[in-house]
This record gives structure tokens, C-alpha cells and sequence, in this order.
């Protein structure tokens, strides 16, 4: 074994991109090899520490991203001088396309005809910038431009500074952040033109027919408009000089329609590269100093332009790319390890004494089930004066808690049948429910709720509910198991200690219980430990709760009335609404139009297609004819269109489908007289009309006033908001932890709400869509300083804390996602809800409403059939086993 002292090597840049999963596949490959340590630097130290506290490292990884402080990372290099994969003064001229535009110009590599409208002195780069680029490139950028003369001279040519360009060109801002650019058309092709933006759910650029005179408010370059082979842009990744990979794309000119895959990224495929393009990646490696980077081209006929340099660029999904990645950074590192100039010893450890790191002691989070069937159910009242309810209202033994029945449902069936037989009973309807539990006793996960109402201490009636459906689907096990890996990733490189003090909560639901198991499964493979590995159920914390029942119906009725077409409500428009649809008051109606519409087309293609051959598979245990049923009975429902609950029934049927049953889906509700551009406008358009409609209800359904989202939330999740803060307190007594919980979407919205309410340090603009596998996590930073005489032990250790959300497997484009064969989406990457805070003072705040349990009462109100019928209470804690996997996921 080498006794050689590891590399320390240091990756400065902001959370998002140095914990994204590219990173950790790079990361972790360097750590397996035994040659590397790793130190992640953190948002808290970028951000908020000096640099001569940051730690000293070897060799630095570091690039720019939005937020990231450019300027301090310099003055850490310059105080340091750590070997730099990435040069850091170059980046800076990443942020001007004249200076990448000069500079490509200068080393050989085609650009397209440009011309600069300079109207702020041209590019303004520092002393040391302008000397590297000098003896990098010999080019000298010092020198000041005079204001552009920009004249367009008429329709379709313009002139700057005596030289013409002609429509076709490309309109850029001089600023490589700004991403807004224009495409001007000439009159022969119909004039107007094409705004390009970043992307925005599945757009990138619209065209805008008023668009014919260039901008004047700024600096601007033009560029010849390149007509690309194959309507395809051509994306290169560099690693050194001598490795470059790419992958095309659509071009964002063709119709501004992004293709995603299940990641939520856009769908590109690997390109072979000429020996001309691959000498143009060397000389843009060399140029810039960028030893990992990113670059566009075009392909015109048998020519090749790079039109934009992008800095540091990881290739996205590639394990071959990984591997070479991890192996020429290795090389990399060990070479230039060796050339890092030395200092006095006596002076580099004055240096490390001076610094400190801030390492992550504990990760708490809490995460919402992954994906599932659609849940379906009906709903039955039985009022106690009715005489012929009696047998019904026998089932509740007295009990003033809801009772849950997940089996021996022929308790419910007795009752059916002794109420038929009664003066008065509607025998019919008892009968249709009678038959839909027979019909869906076998499901998995089939229960019976009844619900008692009483008023003035009188039972009233008794609410009978059968729900089936909402079963951890195929594309959850891949969900869970991939988010567990990732994770296990991440914490490898933050931490590895918190590996070994790992605990597992979970609901008793059958969907949350397997959602916890998969993803433990993965997140604890090659854990060293022989103990058996187990879960807790804890169903006080997790499990539905009706404690804030009456306050969530009190809000449903109120969003009720909002939804109702009166006059009033046809004028109001919340915030973010589409404004080319209906308000929330109208769009219920339309809606039930356009189903009425598409469920005659449903039938009609029943009767005349061949309807087990339009898919080939089916996964979820469905069929034809479970799918016409579900359609049925959501049009039906659909009776009452401005009922709260629908959007969300709707909208969740609707991406269900477009995940799992495509095919069927646009086959079944595609007329034969539509042509192919038409058919499946109604069905996109039921699409976008429901998720507006359940985007505006969701995050209301817990609460409209901030009063209300805090009172339910307490009713809700107090337990659980308690129980997190004292794992999180715990954290200080051990090197490293993780705590995880898992859910259902009740308690992740109402934890979500209790965390607004806190008076906690917020920068998150505005709360996402909380979706499948979306989670919130708490994580707890403990300042970590070098052990010497200049630091002595403090009684008390500096620690923060900061708060992410996920909000998991979501898009807004499920409809247009290109699937594969797992039907699954990629829970998105965690933001920060807040920013670092101060541990104690963030604990005081959430402890204060931990506080107020007293006066609430947030007991469940449900208990088991099981309890009530057969005597056999179900504690409401227990341990269950993780049952170990045959193939190993380890990272």
C-alpha cells in the first residue's frame, strides 16, 4: 500500500452543482481509487466565511454558477495558490461572448460572421485576465471601443460601423449570462422573428412577428444566421485537451419545443466528432484553461462553428464518460501535485491553523411516497333517523373515531345485506355498493372507512367510504432505489460517519412502507454492519390524521364558493394564472365539457378498435376495461365540476396515463377524422386546463390564510415537526447521522406549511409543486477547526442549520416527456427553502411551535377494524425487517 498522504482535493462551488449527481459519480470514483480526500467546500463557507478560512486544499476544483462569488474564489486562489483544474480568472471572460468571440478568433477556430455593437467600451477585464490572455494567446483586449454607429438601412440590412450584415443574423447580448436572444427573419421568408430564451417547462424560444428592429437599450453582437445540418446543434464536453465527448440536439430555432427524457433533461445523442472538431475542443481547452468544459458548434454543410463557450459542463447519464472523466482528473491531479510550489513548513501550518470547515453532522428527511396507481373511490351516506340505516350505523360499536377496514370487509357486506331487507332502503343503490367491494375486495390495498358525524354529542350519520387503487407502481421501485444510491453517494463525500447511525420511520400505508423498504434497500447496501436492519412504523407521526378534519372542510367549503360561476368569481385571476385560459370559477365547466367529449370518442374507439392491440403491455395490473371504467367514473364525477377535490383525481389520472398507458391514452381519445397535427389537441388541452386548476387548489387544500395553513399544520404534523427537532438536537452527540421519514402528501404539505410559519430565514420565491418522492430536508453543519494549541476544545460547537425541498418526481410536461421502459420520473434536485442559519436560534423557533401542542388536540381520531370487530389492536409503533436484495446497488 503507498504510504503517499492522500490528495486533498477541494471542490468550491455552489451546493447544487458540487452535490448534483455527475458530481458524485466523478466524486466517488476518485475516493474509491485511495488517493483522494475530498473536501466540499459548501454554500456556508462560499458564501458566508472569509477565504482565509476556507480550507487549504491541493488541488481546487472551482466554477461559476448563478450566485456563486467569482471574485471571492480568486482571492482564495491568490492567497493559496492551489493547483486550479479550471483556471479562475479565464471564467471571467466566459461572461463576455466578444472577448470568447476574439479569443477563438485568435487561436483558429471558426466562428460565424459577426459584427459588435459595442456601446459600453467593449470588454472590461482585469489586469490579470487581460495579461493571462496576452500570454496565453498573444491577444491584447486593453483597448477601449468607441459607441457602435448602428443604422438599420431597411427591412432586412444593417449597418454597424460601416460594415452590413443582412437578415437572417442573430441578435446576442455581450453578457454570456443573458440567455435572451433574437433571430431576425428576412421579408422573403415572412419577416418577424424568433425570441430564444432558457428553457421554460418544454420551450425554448417563440417566434414574435413584430420582431424587426434590433435592439438599441444595450451592447449587442450579430451573427450570421447559420442554417445547421439536420436542424441539430452539436453540445462538446472537454476533459484535458486530448478527450472531448458530444451529443446533439435539437436546435432551438426549429420550433422552440424541447424533447425531455424521464430526468427532465432534453434528449440528446452521442456524435462522432471530425479530427477537425476535435483539434477545435483542444485548442478551446488550451485557450480558455478550462481543463473540464463545454462548448456549442454547428455543422453548415462540410464547415464547423463554435458559437459559445460555456465553462465547466458535465456530461449527464454516461457511466463511460464517468469513468474517463474520474481517470483523466486522476492523472491530472497526480501530476500537477507534484508541481505545486512549496512553502515553509512553519508557514503552512500557520495556514491550516487558521482555517476551519464546515462538515455536515446530520441529514433529517422527510419524503413522500413515490409513484402510484390512481387512488379511486365512492362515497355513501346513511343518516340515523333513516330506520333502514340501522345495520349501518351498528358497524361503528359507539366509536367517535373513524374506523379503518383493510380486510374481513364481509362485515361491511352483512350490513349491506340486513339494510336491503328493511322498509324504506334504497335496495338498488345498496346493491352497487355491495357489488364494487365484491368487485375490488381482491385489490391490494382495498379499505372500507366509515365516518361518523354527530352533532350536539348525536350521531347523525355514518359515511361509508371503499378506496382502491393507490399502489406502489413499477416506476416507484426505480424512484426509491435510485434516490437511495444517490444519496448513499452524496453522504460518502460529506460524510461517511452518518452511515453508520442511520434510522428508518415509516407509515403503515402499504405504498409508504414499500417506497421506505426500496429506497433503504439501496441507501444502506454495503453498509459494513452484520445487525439486522430494520424500520420503525410509527403511525402517531405518520399515518392519516383527521385531527384538523373539520378546519379542512371548513377550507374546502370555502374553495368551493371560490370555484362557483357567480359573477364575482368570473373576474378573479390568482397570481400565475394562465392568462389564455378561463379563471378557476369557469375552467371547472370547461373542463367537463371537453371530458364529455373525449369520453363519446373513449366509446366510439371501443366499438370499432381493436382495443387489446393498441398497447402492447400493460403495466399495474390494468387493462381495456379498467381503463374505460376509470374513465367513466372520473367523467361522471366530473358532474360536479366545481367539486375541490376533482382537480387533483383529474389531474393525477391524467399523468398516470401519460406515464404508464401512453399509447392507449392518445389512441383511445383521438378521433379517426383528425389528422395527425390535430389529434391530440383536446386531449393537451384537458391536460394544461387540469394542472392549472390543481396547481391553484393543491397548496389551498391545507390552509388559504397564512392562519389556517399554520393551524392545520399544527393539528397535522406537530408530532412529527417534535420528533424531527429532537433528532436534530441528538445530532451534536455523534460524528455523523442520518434520520429519514417517510409519508404521505398530507404531512409533507402541512410540515411545509409549519416551516413558512416559523418565522425561519426563507429565500425560496415560491413554494414548489410537492409531488412523488418530493422531500424536505433538514441538514445540521458543524464547524470543524485543525486541533492545536491556538484552539482550544469550546465547550459549546459553532453549528447551522438549512432546510431544502425537493418537490420530487414533477413536471409540468408529462404528456411530451419521450419515456422508456420504466414510466418513471426523476425526482428533481433539492433547492434551499432557507438560507444557513444559526442552529440554536432556528431550534428556538421551531421548538416555540412544538410548544403549543398542549393546547391541541392532535390525536388521529382513527382506529383499526380490527381493533373494533376481532379485538386485535395494532400498536402504534412497531419495528419491521428490511429484507436484503440479491443484486448490489453499491455505489
Amino acid at each position: 500500500m503507498s504510504t503517499t498522504a492522500p490528495i486533498r482535493l477541494g471542490v468550491a462551488a455552489m451546493d447544487r452543482k458540487a452535490r448534483s449527481k455527475p458530481m458524485q459519480n466523478i466524486l466517488n470514483r476518485l475516493l474509491s481509487s485511495g488517493r483522494f480526500e475530498v473536501i466540499v467546500f459548501g454554500d456556508k463557507v462560499i458564501l458566508d466565511e472569509d477565504v482565509d478560512t476556507w480550507p487549504i486544499v491541493d488541488v481546487l476544483i472551482s466554477f461559476f454558477s448563478t450566485g456563486f462569488p467569482l471574485e471571492k474564489a480568486i482571492k482564495y486562489y491568490e492567497l493559496r495558490r492551489p493547483v486550479c483544474v479550471n483556471d479562475l480568472y479565464m471564467q471571467t471572460v466566459l461572461w463576455d461572448r466578444r472577448a470568447v468571440l476574439r479569443i477563438l478568433e485568435q487561436v483558429g477556430v471558426p466562428t460565424p460572421p459577426s459584427v459588435y455593437a459595442d456601446r459600453d467600451g467593449g470588454p472590461r477585464l482585469s489586469k490579470p485576465v487581460l495579461d493571462e490572455i496576452r500570454a496565453n494567446t498573444g491577444l491584447d483586449l486593453s483597448q477601449r471601443a468607441p459607441p457602435a454607429e448602428v443604422q438599420l438601412i431597411d427591412h432586412d440590412t444593417l449597418r454597424v460601423n460601416g460594415r452590413t450584415i443582412r437578415k437572417p443574423f442573430v441578435e446576442k447580448p455581450v453578457s454570456g449570462e443573458d440567455h435572451n436572444i433574437h433571430i431576425y427573419y428576412p421579408l422573403s421568408s415572412g419577416g418577424g422573428g424568433r425570441r430564444l430564451f432558457r428553457k421554460v417547462g418544454n420551450k425554448s424560444s417563440e417566434f414574435d412577428p413584430s420582431l424587426v428592429e434590433p435592439r438599441t437599450d444595450g451592447s449587442y453582437l450579430y451573427e450570421e444566421f447559420m442554417d445547421v445540418n439536420n436542424a441539430e446543434d452539436i453540445k462538446v464536453y472537454t476533459i484535458g485537451p486530448v478527450f472531448s465527448h458530444a451529443e446533439t440536439r435539437k436546435s432551438p430555432v426549429v420550433d422552440g419545443l424541447v424533447k425531455r427524457n424521464p430526468d427532465g433533461k432534453e434528449i440528446r445523442h452521442v456524435a462522432e466528432l471530425s479530427a477537425e472538431e476535435r483539434d477545435m475542443a483542444r485548442r478551446i481547452t488550451m485557450a480558455f484553461k478550462q481543463f473540464i468544459c463545454g462548448f456549442d458548434l454547428l455543422r453548415v454543410q462540410q464547415q464547423s462553428y463554435v458559437i459559445d463557450v460555456n465553462g465547466w459542463s458535465f456530461v449527464k447519464g454516461n457511466d463511460d464518460y464517468y469513468d474517463q472523466c474520474a481517470r483523466i482528473l486522476c492523472q491530472f491531479c497526480e501530476a500537477h501535485r507534484i508541481a505545486r510550489p512549496l512553502r515553509p513548513p512553519s508557514e503552512d501550518v500557520r495556514a491550516i491553523e487558521e482555517t476551519s470547515s464546515w462538515v455536515l453532522k446530520a441529514n433529517v428527511t422527510v419524503f413522500r411516497h413515490g409513484d402510484r396507481t390512481p387512488k379511486q373511490k365512492i362515497k355513501r351516506s346513511y343518516k340515523t333517523r333513516d330506520a333502514w340505516t340501522a345495520p349501518l350505523v351498528e358497524l361503528m360499536h359507539g366509536c367517535r373515531e373513524e374506523i379503518i377496514l383493510r380486510s374481513h370487509f364481509d362485515v361491511v357486506l352483512h350490513a349491506l345485506d340486513k339494510a336491503k331487507e328493511l322498509d324504506g332502503a334504497d335496495a338498488h343503490d345498496l346493491s352497487f355498493v355491495s357489488d364494487i367491494i365484491q368487485r375490488k375486495m381482491s385489490f391490494p390495498g382495498t379499505k372500507i372507512q366509515l365516518k361518523p358525524s354527530y352533532h350536539h354529542d348525536q350521531l347523525e350519520k355514518v359515511q361509508l367510504v371503499i378506496k382502491w387503487g393507490g399502489e406502489f407502481s413499477h416506476a416507484a421501485i426505480h424512484q426509491a432505489r435510485d434516490y437511495g444510491i444517490n444519496l448513499r453517494r452524496d453522504i460518502l463525500i460529506m460524510n461517511k460517519e452518518a452511515l453508520d447511525h442511520c434510522t428508518i420511520y415509516t407509515s403503515s400505508e402499504r405504498r409508504v412502507l414499500a417506497s421506505a423498504e426500496t429506497f433503504a434497500q439501496a441507501f444502506l447496501d454495503g453498509s459494513e454492519s452484520d445487525a439486522p436492519k430494520n424500520m420503525i412504523v410509527r403511525k402517531d407521526l405518520l399515518d392519516d390524521s383527521n385531527a384538523a378534519k373539520d378546519l379542512m372542510d371548513n377550507v374546502k367549503e370555502e374553495l368551493r364558493a371560490r370555484l362557483q360561476p357567480t359573477p364575482e368569481n368570473a373576474h378573479i385571476r390568482p397570481e400565475h394564472w394562465p392568462k389564455d385560459l378561463p379563471p378557476p370559477s369557469l375552467i371547472g365547466t370547461e373542463i367537463q365539457k371537453l371530458l364529455h367529449s373525449l369520453g363519446e370518442t373513449m366509446h366510439e374507439n371501443f366499438s370499432k378498435l381493436d382495443v387489446d392491440a393498441i398497447q402492447d403491455r400493460w403495466c399495474t395490473h390494468e387493462t381495456p376495461a379498467l381503463f374505460c371504467e376509470r374513465w367513466d367514473k372520473m367523467i361522471e364525477d366530473f358532474d360536479s365540476p366545481n367539486e375541490p377535490s376533482r382537480a387533483s383525481e383529474l389531474a393525477d389520472m391524467l399523468s398516470h396515463d401519460g406515464l404508464h398507458n401512453r399509447a392507449f391514452l392518445e389512441t383511445i381519445f383521438s378521433r379517426a377524422e383528425d389528422d395527425e397535427a390535430h389529434k391530440l389537441e383536446r386531449l393537451h388541452h384537458l391536460y394544461r386546463m387540469s394542472l392549472a386548476l390543481f396547481d391553484y387548489i393543491c397548496p389551498r387544500e391545507y390552509g388559504i390564510t397564512p392562519e389556517q395553513k399554520e393551524h392545520i399544520g399544527l393539528l397535522t404534523s406537530q408530532p412529527l415537526l417534535q420528533s424531527i427537532v429532537q433528532n436534530l438536537q441528538v445530532s451534536e452527540d455523534v460524528k455523523g447521522m442520518c434520520t429519514f421519514y417517510f409519508t404521505k402528501e398530507s404531512h409533507v404539505h402541512t410540515l411545509l406549511n409549519l416551516l413558512l410559519s416559523s418565522h425561519l430565514s426563507i429565500i425560496m420565491p415560491r413554494m414548489p409543486p410537492m409531488d412523488y418522492f418530493s422531500s424536505i430536508t433538514f441538514e445540521v453543519y458543524e464547524r470543524e477547526r485543525p486541533t492545536s494549541a491556538t484552539h482550544a476544545a469550546s465547550s459549546k460547537p459553532e453549528r447551522s442549520l438549512v432546510i431544502s425541498v425537493s418537490e420530487g418526481a414533477h413536471s409540468s410536461e408529462v404528456l411530451f416527456i419521450r419515456l422508456d421502459a420504466r414510466h418513471a420520473l426523476t425526482p428533481l434536485p433539492s433547492r434551499p427553502l432557507t438560507s444557513h442559519m444559526d442552529f440554536d436560534e432556528s431550534i428556538s423557533k421551531l421548538s416555540s411551535l412544538c410548544q403549543k401542542r398542549d393546547a391541541l388536540d392532535t390525536r388521529r381520531g382513527l382506529i383499526e377494524g380490527s381493533a373494533v370487530y376481532f379485538g386485535k389492536p395494532e400498536d402504534e409503533e412497531h419495528v419491521v425487517p428490511i429484507r436484503s436484495r440479491g443484486a448490489s446497488a453499491s455505489p
